[in-house]
């Protein structure tokens, strides 16, 4: 039984506390309260920004105790039950790409995309067009410009499921930013202390977990590769391949990622046509 891979994020929380708890449980794996994170332990991490890879065994053993502890090699329970870190762990990164020339893009591409793969957002439903796109697109363009987060505040909890559809978009569009480069770290000064005080209860823990970690620049390996996806010169079908790749999360979580890409890139570029 063993740590087999995780997230570098996971992998240096664990270094840095020494107390975990059991926070909740899911078919598949355990969030494991770390800090002021959650770290996702299961069989099926799809790359996540913040999550370690262990087999259906190991999950069992981390459902039978409320309290961990890391000792630098290993998840210990009280009664010494242990997850081991494997010697070969794979440790995978999560820093956005740089795409530098995303303002000069084609957002038409990504749209494509998404329709070739047929994946349903929660934007695609009635509220979604009425209330979440016209709030979305407010957000985005709040966080481009790096000042109010109120925009982004009214975004935050907006949809459905366990990390909510406005969650999910927001993390993708911050990873479209950063891969662009775009200095957004002071709406994101403000939105990260938000999501721990006055903020809280606006969303789920787990969602404002991957939230904090977008601020902080830190992405699933999906979203980060279909934003690489997204520059010049990478062919179509690498684009859709990245879309379904993230369509294959959640029952809606990686296609609002998605759209909240599609908008951020969208922003982007009619921004850049518009400077003299």
């Amino acid at each position: 039984m063993a740590i087999t891979g995780g997230s570098a994020v996971a992998l240096d929380l664990l270094d840095g506390s020494e107390a975990l708890r059991l926070h909740s449980q899911f078919a598949s794996g355990v969030n494991l309260a770390c800090r002021d994170h959650l770290v996702y332990a299961g069989t099926e991490p799809h790359g996540a920004a913040c999550a370690l890879k262990v087999d259906a065994a190991d999950v069992e053993v981390l459902r039978s105790s409320s309290s961990w502890r890391w000792d630098g090699r290993a998840l210990v329970a009280p009664a010494r039950r242990a997850v081991e870190l494997a010697p070969d762990a794979v440790r995978y990164p999560v820093r956005p790409p740089a795409v530098p020339g995303l303002p000069a893009g084609d957002p038409a591409r990504l749209a494509r995309a998404r329709s070739a793969v047929g994946g349903v957002s929660w934007f695609d439903s009635g509220l979604g067009l009425e209330i979440g796109l016209p709030s979305l697109r407010a957000a985005v363009a709040a966080l481009a410009a790096g000042g109010d987060i109120g925009p982004v505040r009214a975004v935050v909890g907006l949809g459905i499921g366990l990390t909510p559809s406005g969650d999910d978009a927001l993390v993708g569009a911050l990873c479209v930013l950063a891969a662009a480069g775009e200095p957004w770290s002071a709406a994101g000064r403000h939105l990260e202390p938000w999501l721990g005080g006055d903020g809280r209860g606006r969303t789920t823990d787990v969602s404002a977990s991957y939230l904090r970690l977008a601020v902080a620049g830190a992405f699933s390996t999906p979203l980060g590769r279909l934003v690489a996806a997204l520059a010049d010169g990478v062919p179509d079908a690498t684009l859709i391949d990245a879309v379904r790749g993230l369509a294959a999360i959640g029952a809606t979580s990686g296609m609002d990622a998605v759209v909240g890409a599609q908008v951020a890139w969208e922003h982007l570029v009619a921004t850049t046509t518009r400077r003299p």
